[in-house]
Parts: C-alpha cells; sequence; structure tokens
C-alpha cells in the first residue's frame, strides 16, 4: 500500500461543500435523526411478526454463535452478520419479543439518518445533504425494513457507511481512509451478497478517480476477500439450496422490475393507489430532473455510477436469465445513491415538491402502520382472542406456511402424530389478493374438504380480518398433523397445533 496519500485529492469544492455546515445545521440534523427514531420507537411493536421474522427468532434464540452460525447456513440465503448481532441483543435484553427482535434494524434504520447526511456532504451541498437525511427518516420502505427483523435495515446502515468512507477516501486518501473503506465495504458483505455489486461498482470508481493509488486499492481488496473468507463455505451451502430462492424467479420478472421503481418511491403495500401514485410521479419526475441537469456533475457521476452499476448488474443477470435473485429489497443498498438525485430535484420550486413528497410518505407511514389491512397479519391479536376458548384443544392455521407463526403467539408446536377430538378450532388467515392493497377475511375457506363432513362449524371469532372456525364433531373424530388433501407441498393448506 505505498501509494497511499500520494493520488490527487478531490477538487476544492468538496471541503466547501463540507465548510458550509454551521449550528443550524446540527440543530437540523438532530431534529431530522430525532423524527425517524421517534416514528420507528412509536410503531416498533405494533404489528405481529411475520413468517421471515420468525426464521430470525428460531435463529437467534439458539444458545452458542456457533449454533446461530450453522442455523443461517441451513435455513437463509444471507451472511450472518445481522443475526449475530441479533443474538447478541437477545442474549443481553432477556427478550425474544417483536421490539427485542427488531431491535437492531430499528438501530440500524435510525443510525441511517445521520449516516446519510455525513455521506452526503462528500458529494453535494450540505442542503442537499440534509434533505437526503429527511427522506432517509421518512421513505416508507426504509421505515417498514426499520421494523422488520431480517438484514435489510442493516444493508442500508452499511451501504451508506460504505458510501461515507468512499468519499472520505475521494476527498484525501491515506491509510486511515483506505482501511475504514475496507472495514465498511466488508461489513457490507458480511450483511447481504447483493453488496458484492456495490464493492465492484465502489472500486471501478476508485480505479478511475485515484489511477496513482492503484496499488493501494489492490491491497485493500485482498485485505476485503480475507476479511470476508470465511462467507465463502455458508455461500456456497446456501447457494446449493435453490429452494430457498425458488420463489423469486417463480414471480413475473416485470412484476418485479416494476416493482423496484414503486417501492423505492412509496415502499410496499401503499393503502390508495391514488397515494401511490402521486408519490412515485413527484418522486419519479425529481429523479429525472436531477439525473439530466446534473450529469456531468463530477459528484453526482459518481454516485450514479455506484446506482447504475450496483442495479444494473443484479437487473441484467435477471433479465438475461443468467442468475435471477432480483427482488427490490436486494437493491436497498444502492438506495443512497439515488437520494440524492431526488434531493435535488424535490428541492426546486423553493421546495414544494418535497413537502408534497413528505406529506404523502408519513401519511403512508403511518396508515400502514395504523390500520391492520395495510400491514403484516395481525396474528398476536387474534391469537389473544382464540387462545382462552380452544385451551385443551387442537388449533388448525390457514394456511399451513403460518402455523410457526401462530405457534409463537399460542405458545404451542405442531401436533405430531393424531389426535382423537371432538373440538378443533381453525385460524384462517386474512389474505390480500393479486392486485389488492387491503386484508380482507377468505370468504369460503375448504373446510368440510379438509376435515370431512363429521365436523361442522358452531361457532367464530371475527377479528382483523382473521376468521377463527371453531368446528364440532358428534362423537370423537381423529385430526391428523395436516389433512391427507393438503394443497400444494410449497404451499401447504393447512397445518395442526397441538393442544
Amino acid at each position: 500500500m505505498a501509494a497511499i496519500g500520494v493520488a490527487e485529492h478531490a477538487p476544492s469544492a468538496v471541503a466547501d461543500r463540507r465548510a458550509e455546515a454551521t449550528p443550524a445545521t446540527w440543530l437540523l440534523l438532530a431534529g431530522v435523526t430525532a423524527v425517524a427514531v421517534a416514528l420507528r420507537v412509536l410503531f416498533a411493536g405494533e404489528q405481529s411478526l411475520g413468517y421471515e421474522e420468525v426464521f430470525t427468532r428460531s435463529i437467534v434464540n439458539q444458545s452458542s454463535l456457533s449454533a446461530v452460525w450453522n442455523g443461517v447456513r441451513a435455513t437463509e440465503s444471507t451472511p450472518p452478520l445481522y443475526y449475530v448481532l441479533s443474538w447478541l441483543w437477545v442474549k443481553l435484553s432477556g427478550s425474544d419479543g417483536a421490539v427485542a427482535l427488531r431491535t437492531i434494524s430499528l438501530l440500524a434504520g435510525s443510525l441511517s439518518v445521520p449516516a446519510a447526511f455525513f455521506a452526503m456532504r462528500y458529494f453535494v451541498s450540505v442542503r442537499l445533504a440534509l434533505v437526503v437525511a429527511w427522506l432517509c427518516a421518512i421513505s416508507p420502505l426504509l421505515f417498514a425494513y426499520s421494523l422488520y427483523a431480517r438484514s435489510y435495515a442493516l444493508l442500508v446502515a452499511t451501504a451508506t457507511l460504505s458510501v461515507w468512507a468512499l468519499g472520505a477516501l475521494l476527498e484525501r486518501p491515506s491509510w486511515r481512509r483506505w482501511t475504514l473503506w475496507a472495514l465498511a465495504i466488508s461489513a457490507c458483505l458480511w450483511t447481504h451478497y447483493f453488496a458484492v455489486f456495490l464493492l465492484v461498482a465502489q472500486a471501478g470508481v476508485l480505479l478511475v478517480r485515484l489511477l496513482a493509488a492503484r496499488g493501494s486499492l489492490l491491497a485493500c481488496l485482498a485485505a476485503v476477500a480475507a476479511l470476508t473468507a470465511p462467507l465463502w463455505p455458508v455461500f456456497i451451502v446456501q447457494s446449493g439450496a435453490s429452494s430457498r430462492t425458488a420463489f423469486i424467479a417463480a414471480q413475473p420478472l416485470s412484476g418485479r422490475l416494476e416493482g423496484v421503481v414503486r417501492q423505492f418511491a412509496m415502499g410496499t403495500n401503499v393503502p390508495a393507489s391514488w397515494l401511490e401514485a402521486a408519490g412515485i410521479v413527484v418522486a419519479g419526475v425529481a429523479v429525472a430532473f436531477a439525473a439530466l441537469r446534473t450529469r456531468r456533475v463530477a459528484p453526482n457521476q459518481v454516485l450514479g455510477a455506484i446506482a447504475v452499476i450496483g442495479a444494473g448488474v443484479p437487473i441484467a443477470a435477471a433479465v438475461t436469465g443468467i442468475d435471477d435473485q432480483l427482488l427490490p429489497r436486494n437493491l436497498l443498498g444502492v438506495w443512497i445513491c439515488v437520494a440524492p438525485f431526488a434531493a435535488h430535484g424535490l428541492t426546486r420550486l423553493r421546495s414544494a415538491p418535497l413537502a408534497l413528497y413528505s406529506v404523502i410518505c408519513l401519511a403512508t407511514v403511518v396508515a400502514t402502520q395504523s390500520d391492520w389491512r395495510y400491514g403484516v397479519s395481525d396474528w398476536g391479536g387474534a391469537s389473544t382472542r382464540i387462545e382462552a376458548k380452544a385451551r385443551g384443544e387442537p388449533v388448525a392455521v390457514m394456511p399451513g406456511l403460518e402455523f410457526a407463526v401462530a405457534g409463537v403467539y399460542l405458545h404451542r408446536g405442531r401436533l405430531r402424530a393424531p389426535i382423537a377430538t371432538t373440538d378443533l378450532w381453525v385460524m384462517v388467515q386474512p389474505e390480500r389478493g393479486a392486485g389488492e392493497r387491503a386484508l380482507t377475511p377468505v370468504a369460503n375457506p375448504p373446510l368440510a374438504q379438509l376435515w370431512g363432513s363429521q365436523f361442522h362449524a358452531v361457532a367464530e371469532i371475527d377479528y382483523h380480518g382473521f376468521r377463527m372456525i371453531h368446528l364440532q364433531a358428534g362423537s370423537p373424530t381423529s385430526v391428523a398433523p395436516a389433512p391427507a388433501d393438503n394443497g400444494l407441498p410449497a404451499t401447504p393448506d393447512a397445518f395442526v397445533l397441538a393442544p
């Protein structure tokens, strides 16, 4: 790494932009961060755990780090950093409830806000850097993943740190800054495999901008390879289990490509089509305006190149069929590079577009978190209402894939052998049909088809779209762990939880 410190410095205009910060700047940043934290804390426990979050729970409840490592390798398709951090927090807090499981995501999502500001100070004005931090605080997509016990909020945080380190390195190369960049990009790779595209993009930028320091770059890349070497055995095992990601390619690619635009602009499930359309139009026009107007500005060329490579390569791989692992959430690492373009466009016309977009985003966040129809199915609330009435009786869960979620809230395990009973409760999860935004009750669940004509519905509890149906038989009737005709193996109709 002998070339460290001899590469040309970034233009002095970068330092001039960084010097614009005033006491008012720091107060505004503190206020934006406080809003981000308050929103996330307010809704952290509002919604029940989801299907994927229960997988996280089972991993972080392991007794040792080695068991966590083996659990990630055996059941997941992402690296282990998020699960290790969550395991440490669960052990320290003594809780594995929804809030505890989401704490690492909440912290990562909150810390991304000031990190976005500090990263963007190397590329845009202080004013725009503050706007990027604000967008990070209120983005419906980033907000949702800040309250989701999976690795995506940590991906955003580590990607932002890598861009921050990159900006510092472009401004003034030094041993310390090369080291910080290598550590940041390594942390990103330990969080999500799609970070490899960020690595390629950022390495390309460094090679072009700091050509004289290519020896330092090669040394840092070697260090990154060494730091991430333990991931290779995990990745090989995970990539060999194609069934874990088969659901991705099964979805129409056109819908996933459309989802990239829709979700980056407005999140995953906006309550109203007009609200989503308004947000997409405002954000889309802002990004397009900035991309056309500032395409020749050096800092924007850097951010644009990272966004294009970081998102473009996996999109191209999916389109050509080389390797289709494309989901909008897997591209979250490039969010920090797209946001400055949105910030530039939104601050035109005396920031009227920014005010409008902020109202749209905040309305979406509040609506999706406070209305059961637009969030995760309320397994916690439904289980509370059935638990006492079904005590001592088996409970069937429809669809069957959700039996682990119901088991967490009902404190039950799956039935292991047939049981003779006169009473059977069936929890029917509400559904969100194709193209539908709101959860609705299932109108005609196939109860007789699954459990036979001996059982008849005698009572029902309805709550937040759930139908909890009490079936009775005239005499003890055998109930198996799963009905004989139980749908497709990948999407079973039902499983039964033991009394």
